[in-house]
C-alpha cells in the first residue's frame, strides 16, 4: 500500500498578472466613461432643443422699430433707379412689376453721394441695420463708426472698427431707404450681434449671415436664389417669396412665413424651426430626414423620414436635435 503512488494529475492554475488584470480593469473602465459621458451629451442635446422648441412657441414676433440714427449721423443718397425682377413659380403674390422712376439726386453736407446701386455689401459686428421704404435711396450712418464705399455698381456698408468698444456700438445705427418698388440684383448681408430689420426687401439674390443677432423681415421679395445662415440668433420672415431657398438653421430659433419656390433645402441643428410655406399642398413636394429631434408636419408628429405632396416647389427638411414644425396654407 505504501508503495502506491498516486499518478493522477490534476491541472495547475495560472495566477494571473496584476499588472495585466489592473490594465484591463482599467480599459474597462475608460471604455464605460466614455460611453456615460456620449450618452449625457445626447440627453443633454435633447432637453436644450426641447426648451428651445417650447421657449420658442411661446415667443411672439419681435415688433418692427426702426433705430433712426442721431443728429450727427451722415446721409448718402443717390437717385431712384432700377428694375424690377422676375416673377418665379406660380403662387400667390410671387411676381415683380414696376421699375422705378429717377428722381433728383439730393446730398447733405459732408456725405459720400452715390447712385442707387445693384449690388449691396453689408458688413457689421453689432448695432442696427434698418430697411425701410422712401422716395429715392439713401443711407443714414455715423461715419465715425460707419464707413459707405462705391465701387462701380456696388455700395458697401462696414465698420470702421473691426472690434468696436461699447460707445462705437452705440452709434453703429445704419438706415438704408429703398424705394418701394426698386430692385437689387443682389444683396449680402453679414450681421453679427445687433438687430436687423428690414420692412421691404426685393433683389434677385439674397445672402444673409446672422450670428447671435436678430433679423425681421416684414416682406421679402427674392426672384433668383437666398442662401441664409442663422447662428444663435432669431429669424423671422413674416412674409413674401423666396426662389431657391438654402436655409442653414442653428441653435437659434427661426420662423419662416413666406411662398417657398423652386427647389429647396432647410437643415437644422439643435434650435426651433417653425416653417408655414404660403399657398397650398398642391404647390408642394416636402421632404423630411430627421435624426433625434421631433418634427411635425400641420401639427401632426412624423417619422423619421417621407414625404408629402407632389407640387412642383420642391423643399428637402433635415433636422437634427431640434424641434420642427411645417405647415402649408
Amino acid at each position: 500500500m505504501n508503495e502506491m503512488q498516486n499518478n493522477e494529475s490534476f491541472p495547475v492554475r495560472e495566477t494571473p498578472d496584476p499588472a495585466s488584470v489592473s490594465a484591463k480593469n482599467g480599459n474597462n473602465t475608460i471604455k464605460y466613461v466614455c460611453i456615460g459621458l456620449g450618452a449625457a451629451v445626447v440627453v443633454l442635446l435633447i432637453v436644450v432643443a426641447f426648451l428651445l422648441g417650447r421657449n420658442s412657441g411661446k415667443k411672439n414676433d419681435p415688433a418692427a422699430q426702426t433705430a433712426l440714427p442721431d443728429a450727427a449721423a451722415q446721409t448718402t443718397a443717390g437717385p431712384q433707379s432700377g428694375e424690377a425682377g422676375t416673377a418665379g413659380t406660380a403662387v400667390p403674390d410671387a411676381s415683380a412689376n414696376t421699375s422705378a422712376n429717377n428722381a433728383a439726386q439730393t446730398t447733405v453736407p459732408g456725405a459720400q453721394a452715390v447712385n442707387a446701386p445693384q449690388n449691396l455689401d453689408i458688413s457689421m459686428t453689432s448695432g442696427s441695420l434698418t430697411f425701410v421704404a422712401g422716395d429715392q435711396f439713401n443711407i443714414g450712418y455715423d461715419d465715425g463708426v460707419i464707413k459707405v464705399s462705391e465701387q462701380g455698381d456696388t455700395v458697401t456698408i462696414e465698420n470702421t472698427q473691426r472690434h468696436p468698444s461699447a460707445s462705437e456700438r452705440h452709434r453703429m445705427n445704419v438706415t438704408v431707404t429703398v424705394p418701394e418698388s426698386y430692385y437689387f440684383k443682389s444683396v449680402d448681408i453679414e450681421f453679427g450681434a445687433g438687430k436687423l430689420i428690414v420692412h421691404s426687401l426685393k433683389t434677385e439674390a439674397l445672402d444673409l449671415e446672422l450670428g447671435a443677432g436678430s433679423a425681421t423681415f416684414d416682406d421679402l421679395q427674392v426672384t433668383g436664389s437666398a442662401e441664409i445662415q442663422e447662428g444663435a440668433g432669431e429669424l423671422a420672415i413674416k412674409s413674401g417669396s423666396i426662389m431657391n431657398l438654402t436655409l442653414q438653421c442653428g441653435a437659434g430659433a427661426t420662423r419662416v412665413s413666406a411662398a417657398v419656390l423652386g427647389a429647396s433645402s432647410v437643415s437644422a441643428a439643435v434650435g426651433a424651426v417653425d416653417l408655414n410655406f404660403a399657398g397650398s399642398e398642391t404647390d408642394y413636394t416636402v421632404a423630411f430626414q430627421i435624426g433625434l429631434g421631433a418634427c411635425y408636419f400641420k401639427n401632426e408628429k412624423i417619422s423619421r423620414s417621407g414625404s408629402f405632396g407632389t407640387g412642383p416647389n420642391i423643399v428637402d427638411i433635415t433636422g437634427g436635435f431640434g424641434v420642427m414644425r411645417v405647415n402649408v396654407d
